[in-house]
């Protein structure tokens, strides 16, 4: 059978964050069904390979698009920068800062049923053994590696790849973004070929949508010191305006959190400049 890989490639592609522990995961689980009017419960069974023994899950009730709105509301600046997915925008996943660390977010169409959409929140197993009062243990900058792994999830996802028998890692989240900031900021590598500017991309409601806001978005998540990997999810939200204002600052622009020419313009320009996900506010 096989299952929501791009999980998988997600974790292990996450970005170097402070590793919290179970009590960090319990404690955003909980928000997280508060801002959601959720139930806290068991994970589905398919996810018993899958991650750290802490990890929790959330029931709740709406689409997945609909409980990442509420959730980009109602945590704000704790998220780190824009959301991603790896499936279209079947499942979508963040980060959000809790007084550990950073634990891995991701929503998703429930497996079982019980409900509409799956809030599943997860640590590193290495602060998982360390248990909420113990030292923080950290690794290395994020991996790149691609595997096979089941992940959780147990509705078919297009291109994804066989399952295997093998557990799947958790988030790998180490250094905290703060002090990524004490780095020189380098130049960013190359920038892909840049779409024509066709409007002004800011905060309105209905939320804008489209492929430019897209590219604005995985843009930033390229630029994002660590990047965590991934891809927009179209909406230009008040996270994206955030991150929006960070590459503002980084690069010498006018701070509107409002994507103009100028602002495209630098964006996808090879000499655009890195910013450290710390300066997302």
């Amino acid at each position: 059978m096989k299952v929501a890989a791009a999980l998988l490639a997600t974790l292990l592609t996450a970005p170097a964050l402070a590793a919290p522990g179970p009590g960090d995961v319990e404690r955003a689980a909980t928000r997280a069904a508060q801002a959601l009017d959720g139930v806290l419960r068991g994970c589905p069974a398919s996810f018993a390979r899958v991650g750290t023994p802490g990890k929790r899950c959330v029931g709740v009730a709406g689409t997945v698009e609909e409980a990442r709105t509420r959730l980009g509301a109602a945590l704000g600046d704790d998220l780190y920068g824009v959301w991603r997915s790896r499936d279209e925008q079947r499942s979508v996943y963040n980060w959000v800062r809790t007084p550990g660390g950073y634990v891995y977010l991701r929503l998703q169409p429930d497996p079982e049923g019980r409900a509409q959409t799956l809030v599943y929140l997860d640590a590193p197993p290495e602060s998982a053994a360390q248990g909420s009062g113990g030292s923080r243990v950290t690794t290395t900058a994020p991996s790149t590696r691609t595997s096979s792994t089941q992940t959780p999830g147990a509705r078919p996802v297009t291109g994804a790849p066989a399952p295997s028998a093998r557990p799947t890692p958790s988030p790998r989240q180490t250094a905290n973004p703060s002090q990524t900031a004490r780095t020189p900021t380098p130049a960013a590598a190359p920038s892909p070929a840049r779409a024509p500017f066709t409007r002004l991309l800011r905060l309105t409601d209905p939320r804008m949508n489209g492929e430019d806001v897209r590219a604005v978005q995985d843009r930033l998540i390229a630029l994002t010191r660590p990047s965590g990997g991934g891809r927009g999810d179209g909406w230009y939200g008040p996270v994206t305006a955030a991150t929006v204002r960070a590459f503002q600052a980084a690069n010498g622009l006018p701070v509107t959190g409002q994507v103009d020419r100028a602002t495209w313009n630098a964006l996808f320009s090879p000499q655009a400049r890195t910013f450290p996900a710390g300066s997302i506010r």
